[in-house]
């Protein structure tokens, strides 16, 4: 009603009979509800048609890259195809890259030491700057204040504002989750005996938790969920209280090696929440989708996915998309991506000579 008297205010307007006024007053809120309806509609979060996934090509852990980011417009025929570095240099050599929504740019850490800095929408280069060596991981806080980067042996967090680093921590691994409320990050790493928590922005060490080996990490319903490859279990910690549960999975190889990761039969790679963070789901080596409730820190089966006869597809990233019923995945064996439907597995569109080991998803 606030609305419709600023409507009218300032205006002079004959006297009008109560059934004239009702009659108005009712076509204005019908026209609001309207409106209001086709601007949900417009920016919808979860509407699949606004969905790209951009992840960096795939690379060893150290030495040369392919310099190339590939990204999907989900429902496009093709992904587009960026440089940002050299072909097989170790500036061409990335892992995860970190997406700013607030100021539509695109992250590339690398082992090189140099950070470059894309356009969202049009995938050219805005900028670099020199930034922590062998850092192959980066995360953007949600409120794209920081920049975070990650490499064996420490944390940086650069403001995004001007690329200058706020603070630097003597903590390193491969994975990196941040709470959704911008106050703390984890850290943790497949050769780390514990995941540390990181206050924010001051990067402060605020404690260390007994969970061991974290392939990747993800926050999800006030928790924190980190999967170990090696052993196929998803620790699930409650910051608040300290608990941590184990929840066991069938995604185990016997013969698993870090020295040969590409050997294995099966193995957590990337975790990914639904947009509700209702569900977490993991890509398996073993070909599988793993399922998992947040909400009762419970293991509820697996979809298998195959792209093509002729043994399983490895599956490494990972990204959920349409209000939680697809997804889209990477086989990793073969440089190929798929999207498919996590109720049955089933693929909807394959894209051949697209992947990523990790998938970050961007929302226009």
């Amino acid at each position: 009603m606030k609305t419709l008297s600023r409507l009218f205010a300032g205006t002079r307007r004959p006297a009008l009979s109560g059934s004239v006024v009702t009659a108005l007053l009712s076509a204005a809120l019908m026209s609001c509800s309207a409106c209001a309806s086709a601007h949900a509609a417009r920016h919808d979060p979860f509407d699949t048609v606004q969905h790209t996934v951009v992840g960096a090509f795939p690379a060893p852990p150290k030495g040369p890259g392919s310099g190339r980011l590939d990204a999907w417009k989900i429902g496009m025929p093709a992904a587009r195809v960026a440089r940002f570095g050299a072909p097989d240099t170790r500036a061409g050599n990335s892992f995860y890259v970190g997406y700013d929504a607030f100021h539509h740019r695109i992250y590339v850490p690398t082992e090189a030491g140099v950070t470059k800095i894309l356009d969202a929408r049009t995938l050219k280069p805005v900028g670099q700057f020199d930034s922590l060596k062998n850092a192959r991981v980066a995360r953007i806080t949600p409120d794209g204040y920081l920049l975070l980067e990650l490499s064996a042996h420490r944390l940086v967090g650069y403001l995004t504002a001007d690329d200058q680093p706020l603070f630097q921590v003597p903590v390193g691994g491969n994975a990196l989750a941040i709470t959704t409320d911008d106050q703390h990050v984890f850290v943790g790493g497949n050769a780390d005996k514990h995941v540390t928590e990181v206050a924010l922005p001051s990067g402060r060490v605020v404690h260390r938790y007994p969970i061991a080996h974290s392939g990747d990490l993800a926050w999800a319903n006030g928790q924190l969920f980190s999967a170990d490859m090696r052993s196929g279990v998803v620790s699930a910690l409650n910051p608040q209280s300290g608990h941590i549960k184990r929840i066991h999975t069938p995604e185990v190889d016997p013969d698993f090696s870090y020295h040969n990761i590409a050997a294995a039969k099966a193995g957590f790679m990337q975790l990914a929440a639904d947009p509700r963070h209702d569900r977490l789901y993991a890509a398996g080596f073993s070909g599988h989708v793993l399922d998992f409730s947040t909400a009762r820190d419970r293991y509820l089966g697996e979809v298998p996915v195959k792209l093509k006869p002729g043994g399983p597809d490895k599956l490494s990233g990972l990204a959920v998309v349409d209000r939680g019923r697809e997804a889209v995945v990477t086989a990793e064996n073969r440089k190929e991506t798929a999207l498919i439907r996590l109720s049955n597995g089933k693929i909807l569109r394959a894209l051949p000579h697209t992947a990523s080991n990790r998938w970050v998803l961007m929302r226009s």
